[in-house]
């Protein structure tokens, strides 16, 4: 299920709930409507509204967390590209020829971000692309060094492409480790069960009503920005590539 579709999902579950309490609030018996019981309602539901915030921002905050990492991961990436195609350009034509594919692979990974659907790899695609860059290691690998200083850069290279795709491993498998459905359809209970509680209680007229379906959406928001921010490399908020196209244009020359 997409961002948008289990936002779209928790929006409908919610606001439904405050209007079943609405619905439901006129065939409530008077002694449950009284200030009193009124009062200790409004308290526990101040005290669940306080909790849920909490647990929110947490959940927020841990997936904000994992998409700075991400960009970070795309940072660093963008300079271990530019610093192998430095030592590359001291082999000649052999190191020239790595040059193009180390650039043509950066252009790729651009354009597969940029695209509508993002890069959204399946398992398969990312372990041939894993398999491309490490052939493309073991060509660095075959270039034959005229110095001792050369072989020194030419080991550099080897650990600085190692490091991409140590890093392409995790950018896929932090993706992967996402915050648990469950753990969301308990959040979305809470909620279900705060806005039913406040429309069982609260004046029933437009503008409450609107109030409160401005709320909804505020809510489902709050959802769709935690599962899109867990995919960095897919939805309308999705990692920059303004760093890979500065390494790409400072590659070749």
């Amino acid at each position: 299920m997409s961002a948008l579709t289990f936002a779209a999902f928790v929006f409908m579950a919610i606001f439904l709930s405050a209007l079943a309490g609405f619905r439901l609030q006129g065939l409530l018996p008077p002694k449950f409507t009284d200030d009193a019981t009124e009062g200790n309602v409004r308290t526990v539901l101040g005290m669940l509204s306080m909790m849920t915030a909490v647990v929110l921002g947490f959940v927020t905050a841990d997936a904000k967390n994992a998409f700075d990492n991400a960009s970070k991961i795309v940072a660093d990436t963008a300079v271990r590209l530019v610093s192998i195609d430095r030592v590359l350009a001291d082999f000649g034509d052999d190191g020239t020829k790595l040059r193009d594919q180390l650039k043509q692979f950066a252009e790729e990974w651009i354009a597969r971000v940029k695209s509508p659907a993002g890069d959204a790899n399946s398992d398969l695609g990312t372990v041939k692309r894993a398999e491309e860059l490490e052939g493309f290691v073991e060509q660095i690998q075959k270039l034959k060094p005229a110095s001792d200083v050369q072989a020194n850069e030419q080991a550099r290279a080897v650990e600085l492409a190692l490091g991409i795709l140590h890093d392409r491993w995790v950018l896929k498998t932090e993706r992967a480790a996402s915050t648990p459905n469950v753990f969301l359809l308990v959040l979305l209970a809470w909620l279900g069960l705060e806005f039913f509680i406040f429309g069982l209680f609260a004046d029933k007229n437009t503008a409450i009503v609107f109030a409160t379906f401005l709320g909804a959406i505020m809510v489902a928001s709050a959802f769709f920005l935690v599962l899109d921010l867990e995919g960095p490399m897919t939805g309308p908020m999705r990692i920059g590539t303004g760093t890979l196209e500065r390494a790409v244009a400072i590659m070749g020359q």
